[in-house]
């Protein structure tokens, strides 16, 4: 009976490690999908704010309001893409991330023990800018992943 406890065992984990790697693919997969969104977003707003900045100089008037718009949905986007990274790069580090466990904690490489849960329900906008930020903090973050994107360009080339 023992050799069949055995054999048991190691089926069920076996079984169970399956299991986490494709919870964690999944994971994975959405935060992609997060990105790519938020990286569409980007160049949309980008090629908005290029169309006004050309009918700036063909003599038209600015619209304020919509530039205004269009360089929030730009920081917001950069602020989401990058803790959508950091969630994705500790997923990979570190596997499915806890619930509860705060954008901050992640980027800062923080709970570290961190295993994956039983079931896979988190939620997964924590990637998302949290609205009720200060302005000065979404600057500073979206900076710093500017800083780091060049830093990354550099090394590339």
């Amino acid at each position: 009976m023992n050799i069949i406890n055995k054999v048991g065992e190691t089926i069920t984990q076996s079984v169970d490690f399956i299991v986490d790697k494709s919870r964690q693919a999944a994971y994975l997969n959405r935060l992609k999908v997060i990105i790519d969104g938020e990286q569409e977003t980007l160049d949309c707003a980008y090629i908005a704010l290029g169309k006004q900045y050309a009918a700036v100089l063909e003599g038209q008037e600015a619209n304020e309001e919509e530039n205004k718009a269009l360089l929030e949905a730009l920081k917001n986007s950069k602020l989401r893409i990058k803790k959508a990274r950091a969630r994705y790069e500790y997923t990979i580090k570190y596997g499915v991330p806890k619930e509860g466990v705060a954008p901050e904690d992640i980027a800062d490489g923080k709970n570290k023990d961190a295993n994956a849960d039983d079931k896979d329900d988190q939620d997964i906008t924590i990637a998302y800018a949290d609205p009720a930020a200060e302005d000065a903090a979404i600057d500073a973050a979206i900076d710093e992943c500017m800083t780091e994107n060049d830093k990354d360009n550099g090394e590339n080339n």
